[in-house]
């Protein structure tokens, strides 16, 4: 064997460690990279979840005094309660059915996308 051919196998054998280590470390790098980016969008969800669900839970209280509110304030104007308490029950009826026949062309797109939207979110 040549001298040149003996320093360049020599130089392999210095490269492929320090290139087994170089992978080593990329791939332990890679593995922590997506480890921490699986944590962060967890608790991003998370925490719009447990945000969306408290805003959720004061707006259904709002809504349901409101409802009373409304009911007590149409029974008195018109001499029952119970007149006041079955047109508000009407009102929600007709939303009800309003809703029924709209939501398949805009109400569930529109939900598709946001929360789309907000479970892929990026912090900027």
């Amino acid at each position: 064997m040549s001298e040149t051919q003996t320093q360049t196998q020599e130089q392999e054998r210095k490269v492929s460690p320090d290139l087994l280590a170089l992978l080593k470390e990329y791939i332990a790098t890679k593995v922590e990279l997506t480890r921490l980016t699986v944590i962060e969008r967890l608790t991003v969800v998370t925490a719009n979840l447990i945000t969306d669900s408290f805003v959720l839970i004061m707006g259904i209280l709002t809504f349901l005094f409101a409802s009373f509110t409304l009911a007590l304030y149409l029974g008195e104007e018109f001499g029952s309660y119970a007149l006041g308490f079955g047109i508000v029950a009407l009102l929600y009826l007709t939303l009800a059915l309003v809703m029924y026949f709209i939501k398949d062309k805009l109400v569930e797109k529109y939900l598709h996308d946001f929360m789309v939207k907000r479970i892929f979110n990026k912090k900027k």
